[in-house]
């Protein structure tokens, strides 16, 4: 059984629990707004001028998305993109963002609670307050010296300062907007964190999804979080949202996810109409990437999921940032130089904001979101070149795009307001040479693996 989020009557919620949460962070009644200048304004659906549909160039599309981190943590210092280097604690003082360690000593809040947390209202001064937060951990960003590639990458082709999360977090429902455009309204990651991850193959695992309340946008911006949690149930850990992978079938498109069928953070394990349905043959590991990329076999959707020590999660025990960028590198000179570069869309984002401190305000288009900035990259030779886009995205952009290229229907409303990714293309200009990059050295450094900085 699964969770309906748009057709009533789909499916069965298993029962409920009703969960009240024993955590007090309630906010003061005070809601101070942002630098308007910061806030750019809302996903609107604008779409850019010229070609569109089949007229584009463009037969193969990469969705690729690694882990927990913000805009500000890794591009806060690019040259004309809007960073910060210095953010805002909870008790209204100032701080240095501190250069940011290859792997975290340890984790930070980033779930939906810690985002609402974080986000306080739009004042962007609660990251100190999550779990993890106090030591100053969320306040840490990256020099051009500590990833190199993905700064050349920016450099290249365009980087979007505007892309934010789908919503507060974690990483579970925001995988579920970049295929569905909805979480269902689960708002958590499986409840239990060890054992098998079984998910629509176990109808004991559970999830949290949060009750409509016509109050809960007003709530959430005055960061209620006990009256917020009063409004959690348990549900089973299989939901039912309509993807965007039947309605590419129906149109003879191709599509794979590359992601490990039983990773945690594998999202599809807990979609019920995909895992239990012919379309789990469609999920192979992210190993057949690469070779499908260099033999011209990439299907003409692909999204990929890293393996856990290459997804640039902050606090990994054993790999940094460093080795997940090296694993970039891999998978993007296996496009370069295959034979389908001239006719490839890459976009490479990051799932949620990690815990880590980002100074713009999200746009509230509904009582999910948006959650945190996050970076995105659009790597194409047919993406702007040194180009920094700060139209307003978010994962729903994803299916934005797709949509307008095989005329498909939205699915929900988030995709049908949000901007499909074109205004990041020049399809009149002379395409892009190839960026082949070479990886960084590896080296072992206590018990784990990091690289040499760049000169």
């Amino acid at each position: 059984m699964a969770i309906s989020s748009r057709r009533p009557g789909a499916a069965t919620v298993l029962p409920l629990l009703l969960v009240v949460g024993l955590a007090a962070c309630d906010g003061d009644d005070s809601s101070t707004s942002a630098d308007p200048s910061t806030d750019r304004g809302t996903p609107s659906n604008s779409q850019s001028p010229g070609s569109s549909g089949a007229d584009i160039p463009i037969d193969k599309v990469v969705f690729i998305v690694k882990e927990n981190r913000t805009f500000d943590n890794l591009f806060g210092r690019f040259p004309g993109a809007d960073g910060a280097t210095s953010g805002r604690r909870s008790d209204g003082s100032r701080v240095p963002l501190t250069r940011a360690p290859d792997a975290y000593p340890h984790d930070i809040g980033h779930d939906f609670f810690s985002g609402l947390i974080s986000v306080n209202g739009g004042k962007m001064n609660g990251f100190d307050r999550i779990p993890g937060g106090a030591d100053g951990s969320p306040y840490t960003q990256y020099r051009r010296a500590d990833i190199p590639n993905y700064w050349r990458y920016a450099r290249r082709f365009t980087l979007a300062d505007r892309m934010f999360s789908s919503m507060y977090g974690p990483t579970i429902p925001e995988h579920m907007y970049t295929v569905a455009a909805t979480s269902g309204r689960i708002v958590s990651n499986r409840l239990e964190p060890r054992g098998p991850r079984d998910y629509c193959k176990d109808a004991k695992e559970r999830f949290d999804r949060l009750r409509h309340h016509p109050k809960l946008m007003e709530w959430e911006a005055k960061v209620r979080i006990r009256r917020i949690k009063a409004l959690l149930e348990q549900v089973q850990a299989c939901v039912d949202v309509d993807t965007i992978f039947p309605e590419l079938e129906e149109r003879g498109i191709s599509w794979k996810y590359y992601g490990h069928p039983n990773q945690f953070h594998n999202a599809m394990q807990a979609i019920d109409e995909i895992r239990n349905t012919e379309r789990w043959k469609n999920v192979v590991t992210p190993d057949e990437f690469t070779r499908d990329a260099r033999s011209g076999d990439l299907p003409q959707v692909s999204y990929v999921l890293p393996p856990v020590q290459y997804n640039d999660h902050p606090s990994h025990p054993e790999r940094g940032i460093c080795i997940g960028e090296n694993w970039v590198v891999r998978q993007m000179n296996a496009i370069m130089e295959g034979p389908d570069w001239e006719r490839v869309a890459v976009f490479l984002t990051w799932d949620d904001f990690g815990g880590l401190y980002d100074h713009v305000r999200p746009p509230a288009v509904d009582d999910m979101g948006l959650g945190p900035r996050v970076p995105l990259m659009v790597i194409s030779p047919w993406a702007k070149p040194g180009h920094i886009d700060s139209t307003t995205y978010e994962f729903s952009s994803f299916l934005a795009f797709l949509e307008r290229r095989f005329d498909i229907p939205p699915l929900t409303r988030r995709d049908k307001i949000a901007n499909d990714l074109y205004k990041a293309f020049d399809f009149d200009q002379e395409p892009l040479d190839p960026l082949i990059l070479e990886e960084r050295p590896e080296v072992p450094a206590r018990n784990r693996v990091q690289c040499k900085l760049d000169s």
